[in-house]
């Protein structure tokens, strides 16, 4: 299944002659071209910024649902602005009516690329990029949005002026705003939207998406990266979508036995078939990550440490930035990939053929998460061996992921903090309500239930000048437990 529209030939796509003005930039050369768009280069003609322009097809410029998307991706990163998300500064129309917008030039290598020319990277240079695009997708939680697209190909490595690597996140065009139901992204009911191999067992569904999709796709790619192999992989679609729903995944250790087994619990945590068993936050993720690679003692997070092992690496360089100007730009196209309607279209044809495979297939039994691991080294026990009961704890954290940051968190009259927290609450299986308030913002109620760790992203709306928000004294409530130091 193509992108493209029915009879639409893409290569009859008019494309933008050098000198076009499009905005304030002009055009100087065409990069690429995919299946929604063409990106081409752009410089200011006053100030002399280079920019990279990427022009809408026409026929997915007269399409609401894509112009809405086009639009949400710029909207998206606009609202979160973090410097590892690439960033988009201008929007308009075309004359002839394609939407286009101006976002800045990158040069370097998807980590796709990077990983095919250079096989699995070693955890002391995978870690620190995988930290700090954890850091951006964290920020894109923060803000109400969750990514929905998480691969290699959506990661572009920039290099900087000493040969360091400096990972930016890209393609937020099928992100969901996760407290705006209004704004997200229009799909048929039950669709999936996203890369089949990269996809969550919930987006496999096609239901109950939220900011932890980004989690479980982001140990697909912790995966991919430190072994070189995906997870689950299958002769088509369907039986990828299927794996991902019901198979256990394989630790790292035994895709590549050289990688520390260590390294397994935090990956397979981040892989969990339960959105609520996985970590709350990505940084929690890499926190867990870091101390299992360095044997419990931590590991440097910083981008400095990332620049100073790929120096030090001759194996996992990247070119100097002047060898990629003599090869030429490598700048995203940010086209979705074609599985993606591949995945949909074959995952609405299974729904519609009866019985989901689920239902068929037997599950295994849920992999224990990472906290209840008592030692990863340790051998495994006789098949004989009776299973150890583990009790969970009595407590939950709750991560409020705020908007104004530092807005103040309620459980009933009782005031647990400043957000983001955590906040220990008791555990149990009716639902709890927190309030969430700022001065000048309209109060936000937040119901969950408090059965296991939880991040709650929320925006508050800001109210009329003149406006005041009462806020309570502390009192007892019998779900307070302590705030998490």
């Amino acid at each position: 299944m193509s992108h493209d529209a029915p009879g639409a030939d893409p290569q009859k796509e008019p494309a933008l002659e050098p000198g076009t003005t499009v905005g304030e930039y002009r055009v100087e050369q065409k990069l690429g071209e995919g299946g929604f768009g063409s990106v081409y280069r752009a410089v200011h003609p006053l100030i002399g910024k280079a920019a990279a322009v990427k022009v809408l097809n026409r026929q997915w410029s007269a399409n609401p649902a894509m112009v809405q998307r086009f639009v949400s991706e710029a909207r998206a990163v606009n609202q979160i602005r973090h410097r590892n998300i690439i960033d988009i500064f201008s929007f308009g129309q075309l004359d002839d009516g394609r939407q286009y917008y101006v976002m800045e030039l990158l040069e370097g290598h998807s980590l796709e690329e990077y990983l095919d020319t250079r096989g699995p990277l070693p955890p002391e240079v995978a870690i620190p990029i995988l930290r700090q695009v954890a850091r951006a997708l964290d920020a894109a939680h923060g803000a109400g949005i969750a990514h929905r697209d998480l691969k290699p190909d959506n990661v572009f490595l920039v290099i900087d002026e000493e040969g360091g690597i400096f990972p930016k996140l890209l393609d937020f065009g099928i992100a969901k705003l996760l407290t705006d139901s209004s704004a997200e992204h229009k799909t048929r009911t039950g669709t999936p939207m996203g890369t089949p191999h990269y996809m969550s067992p919930e987006q496999c569904r096609g239901k109950d998406v939220d900011h932890r999709t980004d989690i479980y796709s982001f140990g697909v790619m912790a995966h991919r990266v430190l072994t070189g192999q995906l997870p689950f992989d299958g002769d088509d679609v369907l039986s990828i979508l299927v794996k991902h729903t019901t198979a256990a995944p394989p630790p790292m250790s035994t895709a590549r036995p050289e990688l520390p087994a260590a390294l397994d619990a935090p990956v397979l945590r981040m892989l969990e078939k339960e959105p609520a068993a996985r970590p709350a936050t990505l940084l929690e993720a890499m926190d867990e990550l870091s101390r299992a690679a360095s044997g419990g003692t931590g590991a440097p997070r910083s981008s400095t440490f990332a620049q100073g092992v790929v120096a030090r690496s001759n194996a996992h360089t990247l070119p100097a930035p002047g060898e990629s100007r003599r090869a030429g730009a490598r700048v995203w196209l940010g086209a979705a990939s074609v599985a993606v309607l591949v995945a949909a279209g074959a995952f609405l044809g299974l729904r519609g053929g009866g019985a989901a495979p689920a239902s068929t297939t037997p599950a295994p039994p849920p992999r224990p998460s990472a906290e209840r691991v008592a030692s990863v080294a340790a051998p495994a026990p006789p098949a004989s061996s009776a299973p150890i009961a583990v009790t969970p704890t009595e407590e939950i954290d709750v991560t409020v992921q705020a908007i104004p940051a530092g807005s103040e968190v309620f459980l009933g009259a009782t005031r647990l903090g400043a957000a983001p927290g955590p906040f220990k609450v008791r555990r149990g299986d009716e639902k709890v309500k927190l309030t969430v308030k700022a001065a000048g913002h309209k109060p936000l109620d937040v119901e969950f239930s408090p059965s296991a760790n939880v991040v709650l992203p929320v925006t508050l709306v800001r109210l009329p000048s003149g406006h005041r928000v009462a806020v309570p004294g502390a009192l007892e409530n019998p779900f307070l437990c302590r705030t998490a130091r």
